[in-house]
């Protein structure tokens, strides 16, 4: 795992106390696409990524697969689910990478000292600003529109006009709920229009539009 003080858990707080809230971790590991909660598990613990990257995803009345979030080391995830009073995710998490995560109880997260408690309440706090810009995504009616609403998301976000968004092409369009097909031949006439360029994951955006 990267610098125990750069993970957002342990931002500007104490090596000893970190040491100690560690003391308190589980470990687990999963191998490449197992799939740790399915929809409707009941989760009691807060996981924080060692190594690897996790996917959590939803879907349709259809079927279809829908893209919430990609997460990697240093991030937490489920803590939503177990520190709430509904304990029940309504998400499916599952591995992309060989994955090995610590978690802790709910009633040890709740004993954590003040400095991590503070830094939990603005993780939690950034999450429900993503859920919204998600909500936001879903109301628009057009691709284009989407890929807007994306790209602008992460501009302000990063406070660039270069952003990297961090999907492969299907994990994009199921982000966006949009055709995969349908989704190129959009990114690359908006490409034609010169509205952005795209350089694999990174979008070098046209500051006139953003």
């Amino acid at each position: 795992m990267q610098n125990h003080t750069t993970i957002s858990m342990f931002s500007n707080v104490d090596q000893n106390i970190i040491d100690q809230v560690l003391q308190q971790a589980s470990h687990k590991h999963f191998a490449r696409n197992e799939q740790i909660f399915s929809i409707g598990d009941t989760i009691h613990d807060m996981y924080l990524i060692v190594s690897g990257t996790m996917e959590i995803s939803s879907y349709d009345i259809h079927g279809n697969k829908k893209l919430v979030t990609v997460l990697g080391e240093g991030e937490l995830f489920a803590e939503s689910v177990a520190l709430g009073n509904e304990n029940i995710t309504p998400f499916e998490i599952t591995a992309k990478s060989s994955l090995h995560v610590i978690f802790f109880s709910r009633d040890d997260v709740f004993d954590f000292p003040k400095p991590i408690l503070r830094n939990l309440l603005t993780i939690l706090s950034t999450k429900n600003v993503f859920l919204t810009h998600k909500l936001e995504i879903l109301n628009k009616t057009t691709i284009r529109e989407r890929i807007f609403e994306m790209l602008n998301f992460y501009h302000l976000k990063d406070k660039s006009y270069t952003v990297r968004i961090p999907y492969n092409k299907t994990q994009l369009a199921e982000y966006l709920s949009v055709n995969r097909s349908s989704l190129s031949r959009e990114l690359k006439t908006m490409q034609t229009e010169n509205i952005f360029s795209i350089q694999k994951d990174v979008f070098t955006l046209n500051p006139k539009y953003f």
